[in-house]
């Protein structure tokens, strides 16, 4: 991996981000986290997590997923609300906190086998 390649980055702490929410949500398929079928509610679900981490955890600027995900601003903003309000719920906002540091784990592990 190039460290001074900001596409390359931003794929590591994507893939970091899916990997760590693929494994609460063992049952779905990765390629299925990345482009959810059509209701497919959990997967949807699991891709919106993985935005928010990367965007939250990660402070990847909302602009850089947008033209990533080529989605429109609208569509992730709805995801990042729709985690906001369930991260009300201790119950999955401690998953979440989990979500985050095995994300951050597998990122400096994918960073350390680069270097």
């Amino acid at each position: 991996m190039n460290p001074f390649s900001e596409i390359e980055r931003l794929d590591m702490m994507m893939a970091a981000c899916v990997a760590a929410v693929a494994e609460h949500f063992s049952h779905i398929a990765i390629c299925d986290i990345l482009e959810p079928p059509h209701q497919w509610f959990d997967a949807a679900l699991a891709r919106q997590l993985a935005l928010h981490l990367l965007i939250s955890a990660f402070e990847v600027p909302k602009r850089r997923v947008v033209a990533m995900q080529r989605r429109s601003r609208e569509a992730i903003n709805r995801g990042l609300r729709t985690i906001d309000s369930r991260r009300a719920c201790p119950v999955f906002d401690q998953q979440y906190e989990t979500m985050v540091e095995r994300a951050q784990t597998l990122l400096a592990e994918q960073f350390a086998l680069a270097a």
